[in-house]
């Protein structure tokens, strides 16, 4: 498969310059890595872009469903009024790592930011454990 010419992050800070971080994410799941993660397909990065806190203990624990984009968020805040934003960036950069990542460890600029409001994207997540009994005890 040929690389496509442009990728996509989801970030929920609004940025100008696209920077390598170390992830904490699961090294079986290629998501440990440092540098810029991408997904060639915008609805991939939408988890990326929404605001999740730590809870009031200090902890989170989230899950992303790579293959759906599902979110499960078993302890944390999940912010639902907060903007995230996708963007799109050049791949010239990346490299696949994956069936659906890519990741480059060369800052990026992007040439397209869209706002995306998290209220949009509520279906798609599911709370367990400690995540819904704090969203039952502060409805």
């Amino acid at each position: 498969m040929d690389k496509p010419q442009f990728l996509y992050h989801g970030s929920k800070y609004k940025l100008d310059i696209i920077k390598p971080n170390q992830a904490r994410g699961y090294p079986e799941e290629n998501g440990d890595k440092y540098g810029i993660y991408a997904y060639e397909k915008f609805e991939m990065v939408i988890p990326f872009s929404l605001t999740i806190h730590w809870s009031d203990e200090g902890n989170m624990n989230i899950y992303f469903n790579d293959e759906t984009g599902d979110v499960t968020i078993y302890e944390g805040i999940w912010d639902e009024t907060a903007v995230g934003y996708i963007y799109k960036i050049p791949s010239e950069t990346f490299e696949k790592i994956d069936d659906l990542q890519w990741l480059s460890k060369e800052e990026v600029v992007p040439v397209e930011c869209i706002e995306y409001k998290g209220i949009d994207y509520k279906d798609r997540i599911t709370f367990v454990g400690k995540a819904k009994e704090y969203r039952e005890r502060t409805k």
